[in-house]
């Protein structure tokens, strides 16, 4: 009976703890004078969630599940600042000090007006995409990107002095994007690009909202957001998910291939696709508190959707890309090990992974904030 009781305790406390909502708290000043920035804009990355501080510095955010959330500060003309913020109590505060930004000598290429806005379609069609919410995208304050020379001759980076203003109509939503590295490879036609983004919600009152929801559940639907979400439930199958794990094998003559893989012969071995499950792709990361999970990549897997996604038709009218008359093919790679994501199906080491097929294609007009919500 003592320990039914004490069991019991047990259960409340939990309970109580994960039904109990805290905010983040906290001041941003300037690192050099210690002064308070007002104004300054601190958001949890990704998100919708976010405001301004006051004039002492001062700000607020919640109310919050216990978990772990990138908590971003930025202010013209300061580098910003990520927080990883793991919130468990209700007295949690954040002291950003905000540095300066350094005059950086750069090589600033100095273009003509066709170079320059080829150079600004390049840097548009890797940041926002090639979709038709990428055409329909509008960037308010595009001068501000500058390039300048990378690493070798064949490389030109991006940057900005203030975040870029997207407007996105096609999903209802402003994007204020923090750029922190853009590099483009003239050798590959490749690009990397990082950075920050807060979202700003078009439609709030329901009546609105009805106008960008449809939109919203299309970019949803086989989204990277989607299958991960799915994986974590454990409910891939029933999301329409069908994974292979890849793989290579040296066989023998008493080898034995299951009725769920197929194999390839290559020029260094042979690659193996069996079918798999969400037990062997994904595990609670050993040193988080909250949920926080490491995808099993090993080889790669190859993902096969049920559905034709919204961004796969759009793709194919505008490019060649291999994908089934039924479905749509994507794919993940491992780069760098350990790939993290969130319990909210987001990618917590974006330079982890990469993507293939009609994933390769999702962009920032293809994005749905972090705490958006299927309806």
């Amino acid at each position: 009976m003592t320990r039914i009781f004490l069991f019991f305790l047990c259960f409340l406390f939990l309970q109580n703890s994960f039904s109990q909502q805290f905010y983040i708290r906290g001041r941003v000043i300037d690192n050099e004078t210690k002064l308070p920035l007002k104004g300054a804009s601190v958001y949890i990355n990704n998100t919708t969630l976010g405001t301004i501080t006051d004039e002492d510095g001062n700000f607020e955010l919640g109310t919050f599940q216990p978990g772990i959330y990138q908590v971003v500060a930025s202010y013209v003309g300061y580098k910003p600042l990520l927080y990883s913020a793991e919130v468990n109590t209700s007295g949690f505060l954040i002291r950003f000090k905000l540095d300066k930004k350094e005059t950086i000598i750069r090589e600033v290429l100095v273009l003509n007006s066709e170079t320059r806005k080829r150079y600004i379609e390049i840097f548009k069609k890797f940041v926002l995409g090639i979709s038709n919410a990428a055409e329909h995208c509008s960037v308010k304050n595009i001068e501000e990107v500058q390039f300048a020379s990378g690493d070798t001759k064949d490389e030109i980076r991006a940057y900005t002095e203030k975040e870029l203003v997207i407007e996105n109509p096609e999903l209802g939503y402003t994007l204020y994007f923090e750029l922190v590295d853009f590099n483009y490879s003239k050798a590959d036609s490749r690009a990397f690009f990082f950075g920050y983004t807060r979202y700003v919600d078009w439609g709030k009152d329901e009546e609105t909202k009805k106008k960008w929801l449809r939109k919203r559940r299309e970019a949803y639907e086989g989204s990277t957001v989607h299958f991960f979400r799915s994986l974590i439930k454990k409910e891939l199958a029933g999301e329409g998910f069908t994974v292979y794990q890849l793989g290579r094998l040296q066989r023998s003559e008493n080898d034995t291939i299951s009725a769920d893989a197929s194999v390839q012969k290559t020029t260094t071995g042979i690659q193996m696709e069996s079918k798999t499950i969400e037990d062997n792709m994904i595990r609670i990361y050993p040193d988080s508190v909250y949920r926080i999970y490491e995808l099993l990549i090993a080889e790669g897997w190859r993902i096969n959707y049920a559905k034709n996604t919204s961004l796969k038709t759009e793709v194919m009218k505008k490019t060649f890309l291999v994908q089934p008359r039924k479905g749509t093919l994507v794919g993940l790679r491992l780069r760098t090990a350990p790939v993290l994501i969130n319990e909210k199906g987001i990618m917590l080491t974006p330079i982890g992974a990469y993507y293939e097929g009609v994933w390769a294609y999702e962009r920032l007009a293809n994005m749905l904030p972090e705490d958006y919500e299927v309806k």
